[in-house]
């Protein structure tokens, strides 16, 4: 497959992962599909109690399903993909925002993301953000 095609399959899924973030409507079955069985995500500046680490598309589906409903209006914007000299890695970098239920405050992120793939499916996520934002908004 020619790097443009794997760039748009990159954007396809990671789009279809924020999307459980902002559709309500979207099943845990189908978001689980974005991703190998034994994809992981790491979150390498996670406070607790937030996980620094989630392996396996079952506790993935479970973590992301228990984070999404925490705030609301969650939005993202400015999506910029790059690929590497391994075809199968990206980054994204990009910003969200969302309306904290608990605390009622506004959230407001800046991410860089490291999308690994495998078989067209996402195998592993890093995801770097400022913590200092997190717990400002939902502690």
């Amino acid at each position: 497959m020619d790097l443009n095609k794997k760039i748009d399959v990159v954007k396809d899924l990671f789009q279809k992962h924020l999307a459980k973030f902002t559709d309500p409507e979207m099943t845990k079955e189908s978001y689980a599909e974005l991703f190998t069985v034994d994809a992981i995500q790491e979150y390498p500046y996670a406070p607790k109690p937030y996980a620094k680490e989630v392996i396996g598309r079952e506790a993935i589906t479970e973590y992301i399903s228990n984070v999404t409903p925490t705030a609301k209006n969650w939005n993202f914007k400015n999506l910029r993909f790059s690929a590497t000299d391994d075809p199968e890695v990206f980054y994204v970098e990009f910003e969200g925002s969302a309306s904290v239920i608990a605390t009622g405050k506004q959230y407001n992120q800046v991410y860089i993301g490291r999308i690994t793939l495998k078989e067209n499916k996402i195998s592993a996520y890093c995801e770097y953000w400022n913590p200092a934002w997190i717990l400002d908004a939902f502690v």
